[in-house]
């Protein structure tokens, strides 16, 4: 079977949202990043566009802004955007990019064994108003099958927003959810013998 997102992944949810937010742009522009969110390009999905290197997706979405294409969006999740996004968004906020970006923060680096993230995410936030997001312009969301609407939303609005905007898709991955459990409980069996 072809690769895909984990069953119950808050990506799926955050890709979900994106399409309705995008629904009635035929001309939007999806960039992508390097991680397990790469998924999203492939079915059921059809979301991102393109995929080129850690961080590439917001220098890439900041570039078609630039000569006027659009809408643009670029999709990064959490670990990829303190690796190698930031410096792209910090430009991005300079020149204040008609673009949205959507950071996917599921709290890992989930693609390569879920190893702790450079920041936790409580942390990710108050980085993105201090490189000069607008808050106005700056949401974070509890990701959630309940909260789709809620997220596609925010996300239409901020698209339609002609200027920077940041959204953060936030909710924990479950496969690191899962292997935390499992260790808890081996680390409870050790004990216990």
């Amino acid at each position: 079977r072809p690769p895909q997102l984990c069953r119950g992944c808050p990506h799926a949810d955050a890709f979900q949202a994106l399409r309705m937010a995008l629904a009635d742009h035929d001309q939007a522009i999806v960039t992508g990043d390097i991680g397990c969110y790469t998924l999203g390009a492939l079915a059921p999905h059809n979301t991102l566009e393109s995929c080129v290197c850690m961080g590439a997706s917001i220098g890439m979405a900041k570039g078609a802004a630039d000569v006027g294409a659009g809408p643009t969006v670029a999709v990064i999740g959490d670990s990829t955007f303190l690796h190698s996004g930031l410096t792209p968004l910090v430009d991005a906020t300079a020149h204040d990019a008609n673009l949205t970006v959507l950071i996917l923060d599921n709290g890992t680096v989930a693609m390569t064994g879920q190893q702790p993230t450079a920041l936790p995410p409580s942390r990710l936030e108050p980085l993105l108003r201090g490189i000069g997001i607008h808050s106005d312009h700056l949401h974070v969301v509890q990701t959630h099958p309940k909260r789709i609407n809620e997220l596609a939303d925010i996300l239409r609005r901020e698209v339609e927003h002609p200027g920077l905007s940041v959204v953060v898709a936030a909710r924990e991955c479950l496969e690191a959810i899962r292997k935390e459990k499992a260790a808890r409980r081996r680390s409870e069996q050790r004990s216990e013998s």
